[in-house]
């Protein structure tokens, strides 16, 4: 069953956006589908209808301090069914005294695998929205995810985390969950009509190419996906049959073949603009970080 951790130490590269609506696609294919929010802010909560973070009953920060504690954590507890209409661990400001309590826990890094396994049966996903950190609650999601689906924003500032996130995925991999994947990098907030965007893109396919997966299907820059966020809703719901939620529905079937979901359906559309083997090379030397060094260090 694929935990997916949609992760970015990087914040602003629709990390959120992107868990809601895959999360709701991926419902809409007929899987039961569960959503944790490990962010202290609560921006999935919010998104998926809930506009009260610290009033939520129970949630993801008080499971992984009790469990911590040695407490008893049930997660069937926390569970809620959102407005938007799926199921969803809430996350608030408990989890920052979650981090801090785990600082000092034994197996610190997997309390979350230890608090979501006992309902591992009853969903097809869990997607978890991780934090913009790589600190102690990224490293839980790493531990507890069998794959990682990386968004970054077709900004060049923003392209410069993805060598980080990649080392940190090694690194987990080398030390707490060898099998963990990626499933691919997700390019988000792509406006095709800018040339920097194109380059960012461009840049993004080659340097990873046969090294570390990049979806084809790319997240355009789209006013619904904002307006769907602000009306607590999937932009499925909001605008079911527009282009925004086309994208990720296509994005939905990539991720599940990527998971080895066999009854995932044809093939995304490909979207994108591929730009000249000169340009590749000018935005590869422009990079730093050297993205193909950490690609090649902790490849797929």
């Amino acid at each position: 069953m694929p935990i997916i951790a949609v992760s970015n130490q990087k914040g602003g590269v629709g990390k959120t956006t992107s868990t809601l609506n895959l999360g709701a696609a991926l419902r809409e294919m007929g899987k039961r589908v569960l959503v944790v929010d490990l962010d202290p802010q609560g921006s999935l909560t919010v998104a998926a209808g809930i506009l009260d973070v610290d009033d939520v009953r129970v949630s993801i920060g008080d499971l992984m301090i009790a469990r911590a504690q040695g407490a008893p954590a049930d997660v069937t507890e926390a569970i809620v069914t959102s407005p938007c209409g799926l199921e969803l661990v809430p996350g608030n400001g408990m989890l920052s005294a979650a981090e801090i309590t785990l600082a000092g826990a034994a197996d610190r890094e997997a309390v979350l695998t230890a608090t979501l396994a006992p309902i591992l049966d009853r969903y097809d996903y869990i997607l978890i929205d991780c934090l913009p950190s790589l600190g102690l609650m990224a490293i839980n999601a790493l531990r507890a995810a069998t794959g990682v689906v990386i968004p970054v924003q077709a900004d060049f500032l923003a392209v410069q985390g993805l060598a980080q996130i990649l080392e940190t995925i090694g690194a987990v991999r080398g030390q707490l969950n060898p099998g963990l994947a990626i499933y691919g990098v997700l390019l988000t907030m792509v406006d095709g009509r800018k040339a920097h965007a194109q380059r960012v893109v461009a840049t993004v396919r080659h340097s990873l190419k046969g090294q570390v997966p990049v979806f084809d299907t790319e997240i355009a820059q789209h006013v619904a996906l904002k307006e769907a966020a602000e009306a607590g809703k999937t932009i499925l719901a909001y605008q079911g049959g527009g282009s925004a939620a086309e994208m990720y529905r296509d994005l939905a079937r990539e991720v599940a073949r990527a998971a080895g979901d066999l009854s995932a359906q044809a093939e995304p559309r490909r979207r994108g603009v591929i730009a000249d083997a000169t340009r590749f090379l000018r935005g590869l030397t422009r990079s730093r970080g050297s993205l193909t060094g950490a690609a090649e260090a902790h490849g797929a």
